[in-house]
């Protein structure tokens, strides 16, 4: 796993990020899912790389995870020129709901991460999902 910095692996996979924000009353994680509803279209037009957020509701622990796609990892930082999202993140300490963040970078083939081995090199390599059989692996 690749412990640099997001911005120096521009061009590498893609980016999930994901949040975490353990709320107090079920009136707090209607906030969160009111929060991330105004703000996407702003994130959408403001934040290049961007490609979705979901949100997963676990109303019985009182949890709300936001999963949100991005195009590179680099792109991530997009996320802090869009004053709206920077205004918001204060609510949750307001509002004293906890809040954890993980992000999960393409560290190259699923097959190679999952069962070990030395992943193909290139992009050009990458098998084709559309293709009928992949090609043998060098």
């Amino acid at each position: 796993m690749s412990t640099a910095p997001l911005a120096d692996r521009p061009d590498q996979g893609g980016a999930v990020v994901v949040t975490l924000f353990a709320c107090r009353t079920r009136w707090d994680m209607l906030l969160i899912w009111w929060l991330h509803f105004r703000l996407k279209p702003a994130i959408r037009a403001r934040a290049p790389g961007f490609l979705g957020v979901r949100l997963y509701l676990d109303w019985r622990q009182r949890l709300v995870r936001s999963v949100t796609l991005w195009s590179s990892p680099a792109r991530v930082y997009g996320i802090g020129e869009v004053r709206e999202h920077a205004a918001a993140t204060r609510i949750p300490r307001r509002r004293r709901i906890r809040t954890a963040c993980a992000i999960y970078t393409s560290e190259g083939e699923c097959l190679a991460a999952m069962f070990g081995g030395k992943p193909r090199q290139g992009p050009d390599t990458l098998p084709n999902p559309l293709m009928e059989t992949y090609p043998a692996p060098t």
